[in-house]
């Protein structure tokens, strides 16, 4: 009888070993090109010039309206801090104000995401579109709260290849920056300009929050700031000398364009550099 007890407790414990074994091997289901899509009223873009119609550092509350968006900019390298850009085919783009950070391991660019913006502003601010969670009478905006997050973003298919860099010039930017708000640009023909190459992309943290360089086109015609931040893991390297192309993503302050870059792969300038 013990041998016979032994022999069945041996064969369970073999049987339980080898369920184990199994699930050690399973693979979870691949999920990244599940698209919930759900459906949406407007676009980006429309959205986009109804925040900028508002008149700078206004703001509305939103009714039961859904858009969906494509990351076009993340938080993965510092240079943008709690938010994220999202941009659709209308070529509009909006930013989006979220308490949390390394918002790239579930927004990566290339992330398509659904935005129920019931409840959340639009805010002007400095003439920039965004999308915030609330704004105070004084016009302070508060992030959406890491916990609610799941209550207006939804997780779209990974990656959603439908939004590209659309290719200009700086001289094309100087008369149209507003088409091209929260969007993903690559501007030709553009280097440096003097005093901006060959120094740090940013100066340290305890000199301030964000660093402005100059960039311009070939007969320095038209210059354009491109502002980044210095807490960003760039901002020690240096800028190039040569000429080439900048992907970047355009934004306005007060009336003035400004660039950002993702990271300094954005940044092609290895021609040689215009006199």
């Amino acid at each position: 009888m013990k041998f016979l007890r032994l022999s069945a407790c041996m064969l369970a414990a073999t049987a339980l070993f080898a369920s184990c074994v199994k699930k050690a091997y399973d693979s979870p289901p691949d999920s990244s090109q599940y698209d919930p899509a759900l459906p949406v009223q407007t676009t980006l873009k429309n959205i986009s010039n109804m925040t900028v119609g508002l008149g700078q550092n206004k703001w509305r509350q939103m009714g039961d309206t859904t858009v969906y968006g494509v990351v076009v900019a993340d938080d993965r390298s510092g240079n943008y801090y709690k938010q994220i850009v999202i941009e659709d085919t209308s070529i509009g783009g909006m930013i989006l104000y979220i308490d949390k950070s390394y918002l790239y391991a579930d927004y990566p660019v290339g992330r398509r995401v659904y935005v129920k913006l019931k409840g959340l502003y639009l805010m002007n601010y400095a003439g920039s579109p965004e999308i915030v969670y609330a704004v105070d009478a004084g016009g302070n905006t508060t992030a959406i709260p890491s916990g609610l997050v799941g209550n207006y973003i939804v997780k779209g298919k990974y990656p959603d290849n439908s939004v590209t860099a659309k290719v200009i010039s700086l001289d094309d930017l100087k008369f149209s920056a507003n088409n091209f708000l929260n969007c993903l640009v690559t501007a030709t023909g553009t280097q440096f300009a003097l005093g901006s190459y060959g120094v740090s992309y940013a100066g340290p943290s305890s000199a301030g929050s964000a660093t402005n360089r100059i960039v311009e086109n070939c007969d320095h015609t038209v210059t354009m700031t491109l502002r980044n931040s210095n807490y960003s893991n760039f901002q020690p390297f240096l800028t190039p000398a040569g000429k080439g192309s900048l992907t970047c993503i355009v934004s306005t302050f007060n009336g003035g364009a400004q660039l950002f870059i993702r990271d300094t792969t954005d940044v092609k300038m290895t021609e040689t550099r215009c006199p």
